[in-house]
């Protein structure tokens, strides 16, 4: 499929209306409000990538300055478009129990949270701040121990689930269960990933893409799969939220672009 700047501003604009579609309205749970949080960040990610790909204008070195094109950065951030959509996926659209979704949301801001656990200083304010800290964190670890998931867990899977470490599953089987096309998602998750390691292959294409034709062209491939991961997400939010529904069938138009780029995730390992 071809990408234009036209079908990916329309995708950009109903991911815009239906990440926002809850706003000032009542979430149907508490845990809502942070799908919202993670719809957002896909948002910002997938705007930014559209002005970068109109080029980056660097004011050095002076007076003519450079003109690029960043496919390097657009990489990285697709990279974590598809991340924080798994992420969500998981967290709030999975076809799970609310006990079950319940254990995942607690855990997941458990995993985060444990970083300020080890945040060590002498500063007055810093430590007010961290006895905060660390009533959030066990409130989080309460929250998870109260499940009847956790109940389920071995007594060696549960202590690692309190310490913030606990097994996850394969990205490929991650990628299959959100509904992509694992082989060919997960390839594309390690090639993206090298850009954010920098790894030998990308400091290649990197030599190598010297004209703007290149860069360019790198980035349309990458805009591709943000189409796909933003179609998911308006056809997710459309089968939970009435409200998001109501953006979609008001943009017909667009629904139907999102379906078909939606669809073609299911197709690219055939």
């Amino acid at each position: 499929m071809v990408t234009s700047q036209d079908d990916y501003l329309k995708l950009l604009d109903l991911t815009f209306r239906v990440a926002n579609s809850l706003k000032g309205k009542p979430a149907p749970n508490h845990r809502i409000p942070d799908c919202n949080k993670l719809a957002q960040k896909l948002y910002y990610h997938a705007a930014t990538v559209y002005w970068l790909n109109q080029g980056t204008n660097a004011p050095v070195p002076t007076p003519e300055g450079t003109h690029i094109f960043d496919f390097a950065s657009v990489a990285v951030i697709t990279r974590a478009v598809l991340e924080t959509y798994l992420t969500m996926y998981e967290l709030f659209f999975e076809p799970i129990t609310d006990d079950e979704q319940e254990f995942r949301h607690a855990y997941w801001l458990l995993s985060g949270y444990l970083i300020r656990e080890k945040y060590i200083t002498d500063h007055p304010n810093a430590k007010a701040s961290l006895g905060n800290w660390l009533r959030e964190i066990n409130e989080l670890r309460f929250r998870i121990q109260k499940t009847l998931y956790f109940a389920t867990l071995s007594k060696g899977t549960q202590k690692r689930c309190l310490d913030g470490d606990m097994p996850n599953k394969s990205f490929e089987k991650r990628l299959e269960v959100a509904g992509f096309a694992p082989k060919f998602t997960l390839r594309a998750q390690r090639y993206l990933s090298g850009y954010v390691h920098s790894d030998g292959l990308v400091a290649d294409q990197i030599k190598k893409a010297k004209s703007e034709d290149e860069q360019k062209k790198y980035i349309r491939s990458y805009m591709h799969l943000i189409m796909m991961v933003m179609s998911k997400m308006i056809l997710l939010y459309k089968s939970k939220f009435p409200s998001a529904e109501a953006w979609c069938m008001a943009k017909p138009e667009i629904l139907q672009l999102a379906e078909i780029w939606s669809d073609t995730t299911r197709r690219l390992d055939a």
